[in-house]
């Protein structure tokens, strides 16, 4: 009877990518939580079955070989296989999905997310919950790109195509503001754009990897202060950096203290319609538990800066 040919497992996949990823034999032991003498045997036996030199030893540090990174890089498409299999398990089994990414778009509060955030793990305390930023069409390309399973404010109608559902949530209102020491704060009346675009504006980053960027009413020839939040955003506007847009619940306390003005101006403003949205045909119950709560009376209003 012919002798029966060795095979990789999981678990040795799983050794080779630790080492790769921590860069020694040693620290690769402590993610997999064994001793390293056990990695060490467990790389000797690959060796040896396969008739494979999978490191190059020569060095002060074990290095792969051309024929180990091979061996490593097609066997990281399995481990993402058998990875993604587990949790269609566990989604078969219990309906509740073991990992779920919520993504916010920029003008969604976190601190206001937290007491949802405690209802749910009350329900799926074995779900991790993975909660994400970005900013303009960030939301939208996260969501088609499978890095985000639900996007909470996303601007806009969403992009051509389809592949997705989406519900209105909150509509807001902007404001063009500036502090009181800028020069645009002492221009009384109407504004033209001419004057406008003389100065820097301030502009949360679009964090879009492939789709367009969304038009945010400003002129394209402006300079400007591109931040990654809408804090920064008003920090700035309120130092006298720039001026920009703010939605009106966000600015108003300062205009009201006087520590902003809001200007006149004939620039369209952003986006003013949040949505929330996921991709068509998913109903785990992580996914379901959201838009249900997100969808509640009363609380997509709360959510907004």
């Amino acid at each position: 009877m012919a002798k029966r040919q060795y095979r990789l497992t999981l678990d040795n996949l799983r050794v080779l990518d630790a080492i790769d990823r921590h860069g020694s034999f040693a620290l690769a032991a402590q993610e997999l939580c064994v001793v390293t003498s056990s990695v060490t045997h467990a790389i000797h036996n690959i060796e040896e079955n396969l008739a494979l030199t999978i490191f190059d030893r020569s060095g002060r540090r074990a290095r792969f070989t051309r024929d180990g990174r091979l061996l490593l890089d097609k066997g990281r498409h399995l481990l993402a296989r058998a990875a993604e299999f587990d949790e269609e398990v566990q989604v078969l089994a219990t309906g509740w999905e073991p990992s779920f990414v919520l993504t916010l778009d920029h003008v969604i509060r976190l601190d206001r997310l937290v007491p949802l955030m405690d209802a749910f793990f009350k329900e799926a305390p074995q779900t991790s919950l993975h909660l994400k930023h970005e900013a303009v069409n960030g939301c939208w390309d996260a969501l088609l790109s499978r890095r985000a399973d639900l996007i909470v404010g996303a601007p806009g109608e969403g992009p051509q195509g389809g592949g997705y559902e989406a519900v209105a949530m909150h509509k807001f209102k902007f404001v063009f503001a500036a502090a009181p020491g800028h020069p645009l704060a002492q221009i009384k009346g109407m504004i033209p754009d001419s004057e406008i675009a003389r100065h820097r504006s301030v502009i949360v980053a679009d964090t879009t990897r492939d789709l367009p960027m969304l038009p945010r009413g400003l002129l394209d020839s402006r300079i400007c202060l591109s931040v990654p939040t809408m804090e920064a955003k008003l920090l700035a506007i309120l130092q006298g950096v720039g001026c920009g847009f703010l939605s009106t619940r966000l600015a108003q306390p300062h205009i009201k203290a006087g520590r902003l003005v809001s200007l006149r101006t004939e620039i369209a403003p952003p986006p003013n319609q949040g949505h929330l949205a996921w991709r068509a045909g998913e109903s785990g119950r992580a996914l379901n538990w959201w838009i249900k709560r997100l969808t509640a009376a009363g609380v997509a209003d709360g959510l907004y800066y």
